[in-house]
């Protein structure tokens, strides 16, 4: 058997097991969807972790993941160092991800995960993996919790009872229930 052989056993293996996940929102969590044209960056308080910041070209805001509630506030951030300022925040300098780099936490204390995967490049999907389940593993025990072209972004907050997944126009945001 040739390398190539090798590859595309591989790339078919790999495409199965992808399919197999189921798509939708994980047992024990809710969903809230946002429209967000341009957006760039977001982050999450380390904290008030149910605190999202949102960068976006229509500007700043926060969000409360327990309510949904939307906050707007003054630009404040730095692509350089990925770092926000909010002035409901304080002091606290919140880690942002998104066009620039960075990243947002891929797993939780309640040990879930998340990772991504593009068997159909560039189109992405996110899963979602509960109690440290390996989606080759068990792809049924997992969910694709997002899927679209082009993700920006996706992790828990710092609690682990949120998760964010954005890519240039939408926003989605989940709460452990």
């Amino acid at each position: 058997m040739n390398i190539s052989d090798i590859e595309d056993a591989h790339r078919k293996r790999s495409l199965e097991i992808v399919q197999r996940i189921p798509s939708g929102t994980p047992d024990g969590w809710e969903k809230t969807t946002f429209a967000v044209g341009g957006l760039m960056y977001i982050g999450f308080s380390n904290v008030r972790t149910e605190k999202l910041v949102v960068i976006s070209s229509q500007g700043q805001s926060i969000i409360d993941c327990r309510t949904g509630c939307k906050t707007y506030c003054t630009e404040n951030y730095d692509e350089d160092d990925l770092i926000a300022l909010a002035e409901e925040m304080g002091d606290e300098i919140i880690p942002i991800a998104g066009e620039g780099g960075g990243g947002l936490r891929r797993y939780s204390k309640n040990g879930d995960l998340l990772a991504s995967a593009a068997p159909f490049w560039p189109m992405e999907k996110v899963i979602f993996m509960p109690d440290y389940i390996s989606y080759v593993q068990d792809p049924e025990r997992c969910t694709v919790i997002f899927e679209d072209y082009e993700i920006k972004a996706f992790g828990f907050s710092r609690c682990g009872d949120h998760m964010a997944v954005c890519n240039g126009h939408t926003l989605d945001i989940f709460r452990r229930v």
